[in-house]
Order: C-alpha cells, then structure tokens, then sequence
C-alpha cells in the first residue's frame, strides 16, 4: 500500500509539473490507486478547457494510454469519475475528463458539437503528448449523452482516436428535440434549464430554443452543424478504422436511439452495439459516474483496453449486436442490426370505428374525429422507460381511449406470441382542416385483459396543407425489440393531441378524418 501510494504522489507530482502555469492553484488529490488533479488546459483557440486528470501511480515510469472523457450535458468535468478511475488502477489509461467550452468552469460559449468543439478534442490530445507520459499510438474517447456526442465528433475528427466508446449519443441533435418537425415538450425546456445557471449560450442559440420552446417551430435546429452528426461522421471513422462502441436505451425521451440503430450497418471497421431497457443514460449511467458494476460500460472497458492496449480479453470476437428486449428478457445477439429486424408485413386498416388491422383492403371509408388529448399517452419522460428498464412497463386500459379522439386499430391476438423487431411504419390517408397537422402514433402490446404497454411511437407534423384535401401522412415509429406472450395482440392508437411528450400544431377542437387505404407495417415474426 505504501508502494502504491508513493507511486500516486509521483503521478501527482508530474501532472501538476505540466499544470501549474496554467493554473498555479490546480492540486493533486490522491485516491486509492491512482490520483486526480483537476486544472485547464488550453482549447485550440486559446479557451481554457476546464479538466480533471486521473492517472494511473506509475505515470512518471513509462508511458500510458490516453482516454478523453468529455462530460455530459449540465455536467462538470468529474461526470466520469467512476469509469476514469477503473481505465486509470485496471487499464492503465491516463484519463482527461473535461468540460465542454461554454460550460461550468470552461470558457467561451457552448457549440452544441460544433467544429470549435472539434478542435478541442485535438488541443487536449496534443497538450497530454506534450505534457504527460502518455503514448501517442494509443489515444481513445469515451463519453455518455452530450460526452457521447462530443467523443463521436472527436473521433470523426482526429485520427488519432484509435477507439470510441459512445453510450447514449445525440445521433441527431435537431431531430431529437423536434422529431419529424414536432418540438418536444419537455427536452429543449430541460436542456435549457439544466444549463441557464452554468452555460454560456449565443444569441443565435438563445433564439433557436426561444423558437422552439415558445414559439412552436419545429424547424429552428435544422440549420445546426451538428445535424445528422453520426451519419456524417461515419464516413470518416471507417476511412479511420476506428474501433467504435455505441449503446442506447430502447425508450430514450430525450436522445432517441433511432440514429444508433439504423446507421450501425454502415460502420465498417471493428464495432459494437448494445441495447437495452431504459430511458435517458439509466443502462449506463451507473457504470460511467461511479464505476458500479454495469454491462455497458463492463463491456466499453474491455473494449478500450483490447484496441487500444491490445489486451487479449476475446472482446472483438463477441457478436456485434447484443439487443436486451424492451420490456426485459434473456439478451439475443445477432452480426448485424439487419440480422436482428423483422421482415415488415404489410396490413390494411378499416375504419377507426371498426378498428380492424388486416381489415380487406378494397374497403373504402372514411371517418371524422376531433383533436384533443386522450389517456393514450406516448410516454411520460424518464418514468416510461426507467419503469420498463425494471420490468415494470406502465399500461392502460386501452377501452378507456375515446374513441371520439383517437383512433385504435388491433390485430388478432398472436397465439403463440411473436417478436416485434424493427421499425413499424404507418402509410394514413388523412383530410385535415387547417394547413398545420400533427399525428402521434403509439404501438401497444395488448394483453388478454385489455390493458396495453406502450412498445414504440413518434409524432409527425406537416404544414402547409390544403384543408379538405387529402393528404399522406407516411412515417416511421422508432424502432425496438419487443417479446410478444401467447395470446397477446397489437394495437395502434393515433391522436393528433400528446401534451406530455409534444407540442402539437393541430389546432385543439378541430376534425381530422382518416380515409383508405390506410396501412401499418409491422415488423412482427409469430414465434
């Protein structure tokens, strides 16, 4: 113990050898098996980049890998202090967690993973080479939320990141505060609040949330840089080869996991995906802050260390798909993300008041409802999924839905049970009555008893209609996996009201009439 100590001392020592010109007050605080200083670091342009660095006892003996840790949103530069400590006494990784410019003790302004976000990743990486033992072949990243989103960035950025570990990253930032032109109701409010007392924002960022918040304007973030993040970052990690790790939560409200899953295929150096149960960072956020045991971040160490350390831990010859079930179960792995979806089956819709799925589709109707809200909601932010991570997925009576509001469509129950996996994809021929409609969809597992679980849903507007005229409305839910039981059927609900989740540009009060042909897709397998 006293060896281990001394060796945390002269680790400390070293650090704050390199620190102390930038921050004459930064202390070294050992911790059992290694030590912390917390100091900043020059960004590319000068900014100083608040970071806490966790280092292994032997630093000053020979050179170390090299982690970047950025934080999460709202969250200082310790937000990874659980993981660092585990790379730093297990791996041997120097780690740098740090804060994002523009947030807590980092100056500047906020970038919402812009190119000056970018950049710093690169300052860091260049100022631990030129001031801490580590190595320059052996550089990785690992963040979780707004961190997974940075490090993703990094890594598209900086070849020298040889491996990325990303658990629950914005894959879209605009898309996932405003899906399909619907602003959420509570993520740009929360994202707002949870950093008014330590972000600095611009005024051009100022007014986009102001749009979206206050005004109803799906469309203030399309504009934003950091749009389409993952799908434009691909290209340049494949020409990298970089080893790239991501995880998500099935029922994420805040960050959907959508982008994950549909662009993991395109990825074509050494990947891995595993998902589970779960709502905003609860799968792995245990792991990450501190340190308890977790099968994310379990798995994203050994995954560091054998592509970074090239540690013999088997980790790259384990499937590339690891898939918990949404409402819980045995896990199932699979080579692709195309392995583990359903082949999607196409089936006709009656009339709402019918209520049929598979109804005949040389039928012809069409039936009025008014817009308001109904107990069919969605999901409730942060209880939905943090229930259905713990096996405890909120129902509801689904005869309650009024079907003066809604409509609800069910299949026939599926004797045998089935798996849903994929993404279920509505085609509804709709006559609205003003230029500006949202839909919402949600997808239930209806039991026996008549109570249904949510399994998936998402929203979609459109404006500038023709009132009175028909009009498709042709989108996607997001996507799952999902055990059907013997005897379980599924039912579909569609309003144009969900106040918990979104905001809705149907004007409360006025009719929507569904017509045919209207379909579903559903990607369902019988078991």
């Amino acid at each position: 113990m006293i060896r281990r100590f001394a060796g945390a001392l002269t680790a400390a020592t070293l650090v704050a050898a390199g620190s102390l010109w930038l921050l004459p007050e930064a202390g070294a605080v050992p911790i059992p098996g290694g030590q912390a200083t917390t100091l900043f670091i020059p960004g590319a342009d000068g900014v100083r980049i608040n970071a806490v660095i966790t280092a292994p006892p032997d630093l000053a003996i020979h050179r170390n890998p090299l982690v970047l840790q950025p934080s999460g949103w709202g969250v200082p530069a310790m937000g990874s202090l659980g993981s660092a400590y585990k790379l730093s006494t297990g791996e041997s990784f120097v780690s740098i967690e740090y804060t994002a410019r523009g947030m807590y003790l980092s100056d500047g302004e906020v970038d919402l993973l812009g190119d000056r976000d970018a950049a710093d990743a690169s300052a860091l990486i260049d100022w631990a080479i030129a001031n801490l033992n580590v190595d320059p072949e052996r550089i990785a990243i690992a963040g979780g939320s707004y961190g997974a989103g940075m490090a993703i960035l990094a890594a598209a950025h900086d070849a020298r990141i040889k491996a990325l570990v990303a658990d629950s990253p914005p894959g879209d930032p605009a898309e996932a505060l405003a899906p399909n032109q619907t602003p959420k109701t509570g993520g740009p409010v929360a994202l707002a609040l949870s950093g008014a007392a330590t972000n600095r924002y611009s005024p051009d960022l100022v007014q986009r949330g102001l749009d979206v918040i206050l005004r109803n304007r799906g469309s203030a973030f399309e504009t934003l840089s950091s749009r389409q993040l993952l799908a434009r970052a691909i290209p340049a990690l494949n020409a990298h080869g970089t080893a790239v790790f991501l995880a998500h939560d099935w029922q994420d409200s805040l960050l959907p996991v959508d982008p994950v899953y549909t662009l993991f295929d395109e990825l074509t150096g050494p990947k891995k995906l595993f998902l589970q149960p779960g709502d905003h960072s609860t799968g792995g956020g245990a792991g990450q802050i501190v340190g308890l045991p977790n099968p994310i971040w379990d798995r994203a160490l050994r995954w560091l260390d054998h592509y970074v350390n090239g540690a013999d831990n088997g980790i790259e010859s384990e499937p590339a798909v690891i898939v918990e079930p949404a409402n819980t179960g045995p896990y199932a792995a699979f080579d692709s993300v195309a392995a583990a979806r359903q082949a999607g089956r196409t089936v006709s819709l009656s009339a709402p008041a019918e209520g049929v799925m598979g109804a005949d589709p040389a039928a012809g109707w069409s039936q009025p409802l008014l817009s308001g809200p109904t107990i069919a909601v969605s999901a409730i932010p942060y209880l939905t999924g943090t229930a259905a991570q713990l096996g405890l997925a909120p129902s509801i009576a689904l005869a309650g839905v009024d079907r003066n509001l809604a409509a609800v469509w069910r299949t026939e129950p599926f004797g045998a049970g089935g798996v849903v996996s994929g993404r279920p994809r509505l085609n509804l021929g709709v006559i609205p009555s003003s230029t500006d409609l949202t839909l919402i969809g949600i997808l239930y597992d209806e039991a026996p008893d008549g109570t249904g679980k949510p399994i998936t849903y998402w929203p979609l507007t459109r404006h500038g209609l023709s009132p009175g005229v028909v009009t498709e409305m042709d989108w996607e839910l997001e996507p799952t996996y999902w055990t059907l039981a013997p005897g379980h059927r599924l039912t579909l609900t569609v309003t144009s009201q969900d106040p918990v989740p979104f905001q809705s540009s149907t004007p409360m009060g006025s009719v929507v009439t569904f017509v045919s042909p209207s379909t579903v897709q559903l990607p369902v397998s019988d078991s």
